[in-house]
């Protein structure tokens, strides 16, 4: 009998769980400015939408810190900018530089704490990003020192090449002027045994 009650109960919890995923992340120009508690839940909404949603979601974030200039919708914005290209993320670090510096956050110890983690990660990116660069620099280069090394050794073989076709005709020359003396040359009487 037991059982007969659970089904039911399981299959409420699972469809009210499918109906909440389903449903359309809040936008975040509704309303007034959400608490720095929400920052993560916003990001987690933002990476699910696609890509139509997510110009939505950052134009409405916008036009709401234009109006508000709080410190939580910067660093909100910060936060969806770190998940653009080069120059969004280069955004969000500015953003979340300008948060600490400013020094607004420290009262809000979780929202500076995710400032500082997310102005670090964005600083390593860029690091590794230049260093990235360097190497491809570096690459290039040798790849262009190897090509010409390439072209130079073709060259040295094919000199070789012919300087072993210069001495083999040489030497057949060679060949051919002391084969032809050794004939004329008169034969030598050989020694005599007896010593006379």
């Amino acid at each position: 009998m037991n059982k007969l009650l659970l089904l039911p109960a399981l299959l409420l919890a699972g469809c009210a769980s499918i109906q909440k995923s389903l449903s359309p992340a809040p936008s975040p120009a509704a309303g007034s400015a959400p608490a720095c508690h929400d920052l993560l839940a916003d990001y987690a909404a933002y990476a699910s939408m696609n890509r139509e949603a997510r110009e939505g979601f950052v134009k409405a974030l916008q036009q709401r810190q234009a109006l508000s200039m709080d410190e939580c919708g910067q660093l909100r914005l910060a936060l969806v900018y770190s998940r653009g290209g080069v120059a969004e993320r280069a955004r969000a670090l500015k953003l979340a530089e300008e948060l600490l510096e400013s020094g607004v956050l420290l009262e809000k110890v979780r929202a500076q704490r995710l400032a500082l983690l997310l102005r670090d990660r964005l600083r390593h990116e860029r690091k590794l990003r230049l260093r990235n660069l360097e190497l491809q620099h570096r690459l290039n280069g040798q790849e262009a020192r190897n090509r010409e090394l390439s072209v130079r050794l073709e060259d040295l073989g094919s000199r070789l090449q012919q300087l072993k076709q210069i001495e083999q005709n040489i030497n057949e020359k060679e060949q051919s002027f002391i084969a032809p003396a050794a004939d004329k040359l008169p034969a030598r009487p050989s020694p005599d045994p007896g010593g006379g």
